[in-house]
């Protein structure tokens, strides 16, 4: 096998651009996105002020991916032009929260505003970029050079988390928050140039595709069942969005040192991650990632109530970041593995789905929150359990890997063996069961007669 090295030499030229590109835009990235939430958190949101909000981004998702895919499907051979255009306009946003931050002016539902706004122009952004990026890379190389790409980016990131630290941690609130978001916003600003370097290799021509059209993707099974089986993990998972870092703020008393730290020790993981999770899924393809992943996952927020200092949110930050660098791996190149003519669509679609029920799921946590305290961690654990095993038999239903195939002659007659040991043991366990119970029996009634003959025989002697 070659090299990572070797690979990203010998990657097409529009990859590498991706590379440097993303490089600036996580270094932006990593002084600001992390630290979105303690920042509204500064400016007084509550649980149902964080809920709402995250709630308000998944519902209105769905509707902004179908836009964004009939724009696409229209003018698909302009996707690099639209992927430069909404970008720009999405990162463009932080210039309103800076402002907002230097003179005070509307506090939380500005800032709220212009990150929602932020967030619905990079909807678009987000789905010319992963329709672009489908076709820089050969499907049989996606995984490792994704997972490549990712730990370049993964090291870029952990120097950007470790300024943020000193940032934040030296600075504290506003002033650290003034710097770090300005400098963040500056280098994002300045990537936008470089995403046009990507170039198109394939340059796709639009098809006048109207609503009806893009909703008729609804009615490809495939894209359906996959979006089905998404929601549900969406929706277990995103019960606790809400309420994850406003626990941790309220109930254990985390400040800025707190989230700088844990953000750094998943950039870390994250990046370390990368490679072993990429080779897994070339190999063994979406559901075994899903799978070892996701029975992970499931375990998650179980963890984080009894965990109430910093070392041991460190510890679960290790654990959680390992397991959801494979899932969010398989998840992309998931995706992206549809047919190419309706690919953005299908993405859309696929999106869609998902979105609404995150909402629902929000909302939903909070609820629970409110009511119960943290038992809305443990229902989380539960449904992400159910979720997953109906992901992996949708995800099955794609297909399997030859390395799959393979695992699976070979443990084919293990299973038939094992089958007929379980027969075997199971006729012994009732026959075992038959003779414990007559011998049971015959003790009972060779007691009650020994005890009838003694009754007898005192009376008898008497």
């Amino acid at each position: 096998m070659p090299s990572p090295l070797s690979e990203l030499r010998n990657s097409p030229r529009g990859f590498k651009a991706s590379v440097v590109e993303g490089a600036v835009t996580v270094l932006g990235s990593a002084l600001v996105g992390p630290m979105t939430t303690p920042l509204l958190l500064r400016l007084g949101a509550d649980a149902n002020a964080l809920g709402l909000y995250t709630a308000l981004i998944s519902a209105t998702t769905p509707p902004l991916q179908l836009t964004a895919a009939l724009l696409l499907n229209r003018y698909r051979e302009r996707r690099l032009h639209i992927m430069c255009l909404f970008a720009a306009a999405s990162r463009a946003m932080w210039l309103g929260i800076l402002t907002d931050l230097l003179t005070g002016w509307d506090g939380l539902w500005a800032v709220m505003a212009f990150l929602y706004a932020s967030n619905a122009l990079g909807v678009f952004a987000g789905l010319a970029w992963t329709d672009l990026m489908a076709d820089l890379v050969e499907p049989q190389r996606r995984g490792r050079m994704f997972a490549l790409r990712n730990t370049i980016h993964g090291f870029v990131n952990i120097a950007g988390l470790l300024i943020a630290k000193i940032v934040y941690d030296g600075l504290g609130y506003p002033a650290g928050y003034v710097l770090a978001i300005g400098v963040g916003t500056a280098l994002m600003l300045a990537a936008v140039p470089l995403l046009y370097m990507y170039g198109d290799p394939a340059r796709p021509r639009g098809i006048g595709l109207g609503v009806r059209g893009a909703l008729s993707a609804l009615r490809n099974r495939e894209v359906l069942r996959d979006s089905a089986a998404i929601s549900f993990w969406s929706f277990s998972v995103n019960i606790v969005a809400g309420i994850w870092n406003y626990h941790m703020y309220t109930a254990f008393h985390a400040d800025e040192s707190w989230f700088t730290t844990l953000n750094l020790v998943g950039g870390v993981v994250g990046t370390l991650a990368n490679p072993p999770w990429g080779s897994f899924y070339d190999r063994f393809g979406p559901r075994a990632t899903f799978l070892v992943s996701g029975l992970g996952i499931v375990a998650i927020p179980t963890l984080f109530p009894f965990l109430s200092n910093l070392a041991g949110q460190c510890a679960l930050q290790v654990y959680s970041t390992t397991l959801w660098t494979g899932f969010n791996l398989a998840s992309f190149n998931y995706a992206v593995s549809y047919g190419g003519e309706y690919r953005h669509v299908y993405i859309a679609v696929y999106n869609v789905l998902p979105s609404a029920v995150s909402a629902l799921g929000a909302m939903a946590g909070v609820q629970m929150y409110n009511a119960f305290g943290v038992s809305a961690f443990f229902a989380s654990a539960a449904g992400r359990l159910l979720a997953l095993l109906i992901l992996y038999k949708a995800a099955s239903a794609r297909g399997a890997t030859y390395e799959e195939l393979k695992v699976a002659s070979h443990l084919y007659p293990l299973y038939l063996a094992g089958r007929q040991a379980a027969q075997v043991t199971y006729v012994e366990f009732v026959h075992a069961l038959r003779v414990l119970y007559a011998a049971m029996l015959a003790s009972f009634l060779l007691a009650a007669l020994a005890a009838l003959y003694a009754v007898l025989f005192r009376l008898l002697g008497g």
